[in-house]
């Protein structure tokens, strides 16, 4: 893929970052705000510590998530970049690759 603004990388691993880090970091008292659930069972693993045992059930749900979110967008991209090759669309022409993609759009 031509990604000449870099955005496959940059919203794949934000939105990947994002998804890691709520399994890792949601507090008890964000998920009372947010939820209306009085006491939590599961909160993010680094503030499960401060419960006395480490408690990965939430992130675990966040990975398995991410798995499907994954799995998910490659199941429904996958006949478009099919169709996107064999229409060669694809890939950016030999020379506007030489010019430079920020140039030659």
């Amino acid at each position: 893929l031509d990604d000449a603004v870099d955005a496959i990388p940059v919203h794949l691993a934000g939105g990947a970052w994002g998804v890691i880090a709520t399994g890792l970091f949601a507090s008890p008292t964000g998920l009372r705000r947010y939820f209306g659930v009085e006491n939590p069972e599961h909160i993010g693993l680094f503030y499960s510590f401060g419960r006395g045992a480490p408690d990965g059930a939430l992130f675990g749900c966040q990975i398995i998530g991410l798995i499907f979110i994954i799995g998910w967008v490659s199941l429904i991209m996958f006949p478009f970049f099919v169709l996107l090759n064999y229409f060669g669309l694809l890939r950016a022409d030999s020379l506007e690759e030489i010019v430079g993609l920020d140039v030659s759009y």
